[in-house]
């Protein structure tokens, strides 16, 4: 497997080449197509450009949901605070007895 230990040399390679480049990892994992099928997790050095990009698809749509919830949870923060929340307490507790909504 002569190829398999040059492409992965290479991949160190990348990988020191450049700060932008250091977090390539070792694996991608390739979103399922549909409900139907599971998704893949393939070596890097194996990945296709295709693969890739669905790779970055995949990562795309689990970095929205994490914004999401990360907003959903300043919101609540931010709203219980402004509301006169202490540090201790327990924030939808005090929303619910403090804030707008019921």
């Amino acid at each position: 497997m002569t190829i398999l230990n040059e492409e992965t040399n290479y991949l160190e390679t990348l990988r020191k080449s450049s700060f932008s480049l250091e977090s390539l990892p070792d694996a991608i994992a390739i979103p399922a197509v549909s409900d139907a099928d599971e998704a893949e997790s393939k070596p890097l050095i194996l990945a296709t450009v295709d693969d890739i990009a669905f790779a970055q698809q995949g990562l795309n749509k689990e970095l929205s949901r994490i914004v999401q919830e990360m907003e959903s949870l300043r919101r609540v923060h931010d709203m219980a605070r402004g509301l006169g929340a202490k540090g201790a307490d327990y924030a939808l507790e005090f929303l619910r007895e403090h804030g707008e909504v019921k």
